[in-house]
């Protein structure tokens, strides 16, 4: 007999459906079998039984860097992430000015600590002033259970030359941690926008000028090469377009051990949303920006051949007086970047990837929760229904239908991007660890339910040569 048995669902195990139960014990999935029996029974019947889904990009309780504040904390963004059906979030350990990426890692510890209601890991960050003794601050990481670090090679405080992203590839190589990187061209993005700026072209559209494609087809295809001389692991954030995406495909066919991102905003949305007046408009604006449906169709494309490998929210929480600091004179330069996603980032997916058959349900599982849990370091302990892994699992209604409004979602943030969209299927109930979180829709679980989570480090012997190891003279 097990602490508690799921009964009656449709359960979405690794490569196909099974009507099966679920036993669970001591937070664990114990067994997958028929006729199970436990002293506690949640009945899953009309429901289908999935992984608890792994957001492995979004932003909570960072510093402000003297702009907005973060609307959403580590308990409001966590409780959001659960009624969208996740159960596992790795936020940015985001330092503040003069921090080092350490002092910025144990900021953001010490912030989650006795918050979140959902597992999370953290994502170091690497600027240029955070920098310092980076072989002694990745092995720190690594020790405490962090195996990612992002680069920006954009925005002023933010952004890394490549001398240093060379070495933080180079570091990261040696110890088995994945890069991850915010791709876009700085210089040609602030020669554009002065150029708008000066031709009195200020309005919210502009932003998807100033940074166009080209910018960040360019630093993809720079990022990709640099990964390539230094033998690292690469993933490229929020892949916005076909030219993007292309680069990445191109880099995988040469052997770069290179992976991309996407997310709901470039499906969903599109550059049209920028073109009304700017209190409106500012709700889309984001870094990279929203693309043309020629873009969001090859996505959709790639998320369902693999060429795009994982599916995030990059949950970005400013509240709407915070995105125009100056209303009385908006302007697209002005503006502040990011858009709230954690909470509806699998409903979308769910109603419009997988209930279409746009997505397999291989698919689906893969850019939910699968891949993330294997690139960062989490599948010997998450991201699938399976023996001996956490019991995290969503039970979904595949045919409720409703309607995304800001006032019916959780995030402190009082707009969401995809205001009035239709979707068909929503989780119900969510389970972290075996224990019921949420409950028919409503919040059962306390603040500081949710564990800091230890990632493992990938063997670096699985990673390829950096670029002195090559002996072309060999080559036939």
């Amino acid at each position: 007999m097990y602490e508690l048995v799921i009964k009656g669902g449709r359960v979405a195990l690794d490569d196909d459906w099974a009507d099966c139960d679920i036993g669970i014990e001591n937070g664990r999935i114990a067994e997958l079998n028929t006729s199970l029996v436990g002293r506690r029974v949640i009945d899953a019947s009309q429901r289908w039984v999935m992984p608890g889904g792994i957001d492995s990009h979004c932003h909570l309780d960072q510093p402000a860097w003297g702009s907005a504040l973060s609307a959403d904390d580590f308990l409001s963004g966590s409780v959001s992430a659960a009624f969208g059906g996740t159960t596992c979030i790795i936020p940015f350990a985001m330092p503040g000015p003069g921090m080092s990426t350490l002092e910025a890692y144990d900021r953001a510890i010490a912030r989650a600590a006795g918050r979140s209601v959902i597992d999370y890991g953290l994502h170091g960050v690497i600027t240029m002033t955070s920098a310092s003794k980076l072989e002694e601050q990745f092995a720190h990481l690594v020790r405490e259970g962090v195996t990612s670090v992002k680069v920006f090679m954009i925005f002023e405080e933010l952004r890394v030359d490549d001398d240093l992203f060379l070495g933080v590839l180079e570091t990261a190589r040696k110890l088995g941690l994945v890069v991850m990187v915010h791709a876009e061209n700085d210089a040609a993005i602030r020669r554009t926008s002065q150029r708008l700026i000066d031709l009195g072209r200020t309005d919210m559209r502009y932003h998807t000028v100033a940074h166009s494609e080209v910018m960040e087809r360019e630093a993809t295809h720079r990022a990709v090469a640099l990964a390539e001389i230094a033998g690292a692991r690469l993933i490229v954030l929020h892949v916005s377009c076909l030219q993007s995406a292309e680069e990445i495909t191109r880099g995988q066919q040469r052997g770069v051990d290179v992976g991309g991102e996407t997310c709901p905003q470039y499906l969903f949305l599109s550059a049209a949303d920028l073109d009304q007046e700017a209190a409106k408009a500012a709700r889309f604006i984001f870094s990279p920006p929203a693309r043309t449906p020629t873009s969001q169709e090859y996505l959709w494309r790639a998320l369902a051949s693999g060429e795009i490998d994982l599916w995030s929210s990059d949950h970005s929480p400013y509240r709407l007086s915070d995105k125009l600091p100056d209303p009385g004179n908006p302007a697209f330069h002005k503006a502040v970047s990011g858009i709230p996603g954690l909470e509806t980032r699998l409903p979308l997916l769910f109603s419009e990837g997988l209930l279409t058959k746009r997505l397999s349900l291989v698919r689906y599982l893969d850019l939910t929760s699968r891949e993330a849990a294997s690139l960062y370091g989490l599948s010997h302990t998450k991201g699938r229904i399976r023996v001996g892994l956490d019991a995290d699992l969503a039970l979904w209604d595949p045919t409720a239908k409703w309607v995304l409004h800001h006032d019916i979602l959780h995030s402190n943030v009082d707009y969401t991007p995809f205001e009035g969209r239709l979707v068909t299927g929503k989780p119900t109930t969510v389970l972290l660890r075996g224990a019921p979180i949420i409950v028919d829709e409503k919040l059962t679980a306390l603040p500081g339910t949710g564990n800091f989570v230890q990632r493992r480090a990938a063997d670096p012997i699985h990673f390829k040569r950096p670029i002195e190891e090559m002996t072309p003279w060999f080559d036939k």
